[in-house]
């Protein structure tokens, strides 16, 4: 029996002069008596993901278990809803946060807060661990030292989060902003390649890349982008890379 894979919120690819905005790819897993997050999104993604479990019959606690892949805000802060679910996070990562590496690194998207709170429920996993029958954890560090995708076997495609961050990068082998290592994050492309062509990446589209080595996106949502100091009604369409 395969898993079904909903793309609850698409990742966008898009910055802005006040920093990173933090729109991740959040995705559902349902199948063999599971249902799993991969990331939950950030503080603005609380309505619409709620909104989106909704859309497929479901309410946060129907949801089993939460695969973190790293611990930067915009992937993990809302797992304060999920109150009673197990919480998966890489035994890397795990340590970056109690160690407060992070502070060392100077990588300021670890929630200090969360950090603190949540230590304690994380349930360390390591590469290649099968957390659920047909799914494997994939560390790919670079970003952060803990780092990690999750593989789907059975349907070959990887979650690789900020692993591979975006359709660009990946193509054009520039490593995602990394406050542990460029060129281990270069490695982890390395290692995404090794396993699928399938991949649905932290802040981008699912895509494939083809045999000729271009980019065929499989997802074609686009994000509208209400400007407040626009006339009501007027919209911005936010093309993607």
């Amino acid at each position: 029996m395969s898993y079904r894979l909903i793309t609850l919120l698409s990742g966008v690819p898009v910055g802005s002069d006040r920093g990173a905005l933090g729109w991740c790819s959040v995705v559902l897993l349902e199948g063999r008596g599971h249902r799993i997050l991969f990331d939950t999104g950030s503080y603005g993604d609380r309505a619409i993901l709620i909104q989106r479990l909704g859309e497929q019959g479901l309410c946060l606690e129907d949801i089993d278990a939460v695969v973190i892949s790293h611990f930067h805000f915009d992937h993990m802060v809302n797992i304060e809803l999920l109150t009673e679910q197990e919480l998966f996070l890489h035994s890397r990562e795990l340590d970056y946060i109690k160690t407060r590496a992070f502070a060392e690194t100077g990588d300021p998207f670890v929630p200090l807060t969360h950090a603190a709170l949540y230590q304690d429920r994380l349930i360390p996993v390591e590469d290649d661990q099968i957390l659920f029958p047909g799914l494997r954890i994939v560390h790919l560090p670079g970003h952060t030292p803990g780092t990690m995708g999750l593989y789907l076997e059975q349907e070959d495609i990887l979650l690789t989060s900020d692993g591979v961050k975006n359709a660009a990068d990946f193509l054009q082998k520039r490593p995602p902003p990394c406050f542990y290592s460029e060129a281990i994050a270069l490695e982890s492309y390395h290692r995404v390649c090794s396993l699928t062509n399938h991949i649905l990446p932290g802040h981008d589209r699912e895509f494939i890349l083809n045999p000729d080595g271009q980019i065929e996106y499989l997802d074609q949502t686009r994000v509208n982008l209400d400007l407040q100091d626009k006339p009501r009604g007027s919209k911005r369409v936010i093309k993607l890379i």
